[in-house]
């Protein structure tokens, strides 16, 4: 396998994974950014698509490096250009995201420094 590339693993428990390789090791690799990939089909038009969704819970995790046992893996292969480039997208928007809301809370949390120093400035005077 080749470290930086986009790979599909098919999991033994049913799951399908799209993921960067970070290492490979005898036993075991090591990936990042892991999105399970889920088939929907549109109850109105019968049309089946596919979407990528975060495979782990919280956002901080799916940045780290993450140790997967080569057991666990039924099949796996290299996805195409295009399937790559959307893969890359979707990470990168999602990150754009994080970083908008981190800002956000920032700015909030300035604020309410701001409020409790113009309070506790006041009642010094």
């Amino acid at each position: 396998m080749q470290q930086g590339e986009v790979y599909f693993l098919k999991l033994s428990n049913g799951e399908d994974l799209l993921c960067q390789l970070i290492g490979d090791e005898e036993n075991h690799l090591y990936i990042t950014q892991p999105y399970r990939v889920e088939l929907m089909q549109s109850p109105a038009t019968m049309t089946v698509t596919t979407t990528i969704m975060p495979w782990l819970p919280f956002d901080s995790l799916m940045d780290e490096c993450l140790y997967l046992d080569k057991k666990n893996i039924l099949t796996y292969m290299i996805v195409d250009d295009i399937v790559s480039s959307k893969y890359l997208n979707t990470i990168s928007d999602e990150l754009r995201k994080e970083r908008e809301q981190a800002m956000e809370r920032l700015k909030q949390a300035a604020q309410v420094i701001q409020r409790v120093a113009a309070n506790t400035y006041g009642s010094l005077h």
